[in-house]
């Protein structure tokens, strides 16, 4: 049920309204930020990776590989694009695109594992082709390299990978997977991270560790930042109740409708309080005394409410949140056994529903 407040044009009290309002509360949460924009997986399929990896006992393409799949399985979905090739023969296993871990998933399933064993190994021009691809790439680089170490032609990758980090400058990194069982090819591995000042060196078989896969991840792929994390909480605010306000001089004369001069003052008062509060439909009443025909008397006074509503609504009110209704003599507020009650009972009332 709609609950009405009495504003009287001869007593407007005020009503207590529930304003919301709001406070904040805050606590610190690790958010992950990326450290690069793009990164290639990139995977020698060289015949030497056919040979048996000592740390795990299976073959270094597949040990390689499996350490591949647990990073892939840590690396956070922060907006990376992402790609997966194979050295010496160029070949793209996942094409450059947002990262998806299900995407990097299906290019490492389809790498090959039986390796040809009568091949080369020009690992500095697989280098070179991958060069070709990222010149092409924005922002900062990761290349994350997984290889024995072992090269047995063609141009010095070690020589290539320090020309790209001059090319390239701090947007790119070179981080190695080693799964070399020579002093030869570990010290190969090594070297080739160290190149880029951001390069990171592991060993696969560590990564089936998870606390050592989850650092190798963060030293590639993104940074943890302690962020304060602002919460806006709605709560209640309530104001305090209003002193009750007279107005005066808003009596209609007898027989009158019309607004005077002298009631204008206090319309102008009671229209700024209603302005206040849009959302409260306004419903006129206008009353008389008991003199004349009842027929009359409510005529009469539709007359008078009718015209307090045309003024409202001509100063700011809106039209469509009045109604205006006569009650004639039926609602006496004084006695009209008297002339100065009489007076009183001229009058127009406002009521306001929510």
């Amino acid at each position: 049920m709609k609950s009405k407040k009495l504003i009287s044009l001869l007593a407007l009290t005020l009503i207590t309204f529930m304003a919301l309002g709001s406070m904040a509360s805050a606590e610190s949460k690790i958010v992950l930020k990326p450290k690069v924009d793009a990164f290639a997986l990139f995977v020698d399929t060289s015949p030497s990776m056919n040979e048996a990896y000592k740390a795990t006992g299976n073959s270094k393409i597949i040990a390689g590989l499996n350490a591949l799949k647990h990073l892939n399985g840590v690396i956070p979905n922060l907006g990376y694009q992402s790609a997966l090739y194979t050295m010496p023969d160029f070949i793209t296993y996942s094409p450059k695109a947002t990262y998806n871990k299900s995407a990097i998933a299906k290019g490492l399933a389809s790498t090959p594992t039986d390796l040809p064993f009568f091949k080369s190994t020009p690992m500095g021009k697989g280098f070179a082709d991958l060069d070709g691809v990222l010149s092409t790439w924005k922002g900062k680089l990761a290349v994350i390299f997984v290889s024995d170490g072992l090269s047995n032609t063609g141009r010095n990758p070690a020589a290539i990978i320090s020309n790209m980090s001059k090319k390239y400058g701090d947007r790119f990194c070179l981080h190695t997977i080693s799964v070399a069982d020579t002093p030869k090819g570990l010290a190969m591995m090594k070297r080739l991270a160290s190149l880029t000042p951001c390069g990171v060196f592991v060993e696969a078989s560590d990564l089936s560790n998870k606390a050592v896969l989850d650092k190798f991840a963060q030293d590639v792929f993104y940074t943890q930042e302690e962020e304060l994390i602002v919460e806006i909480v709605p709560i209640v605010v309530v104001p305090p109740v209003q002193e009750k306000i007279v107005f005066r001089n808003l009596n209609f004369g007898f027989d009158k409708f019309q607004i005077t001069e002298e009631m204008e003052p206090s319309l102008v008062e009671a229209a700024a309080m209603l302005e206040a509060y849009p959302n409260l439909k306004v419903m006129v009443g206008g009353h008389t005394d008991s003199t004349g025909p009842e027929a009359y008397n409510k005529g009469l006074s539709e007359r008078r409410a009718k015209s307090v509503a045309d003024w409202m609504a001509a100063n700011g009110i809106a039209s469509d949140r009045i109604v205006a209704t006569g009650y004639g003599e039926m609602n006496p507020k004084y006695e009209n056994t008297t002339k100065e009650g009489r007076k009183l009972n001229r009058r127009v009332e406002i009521d306001v529903e929510e």
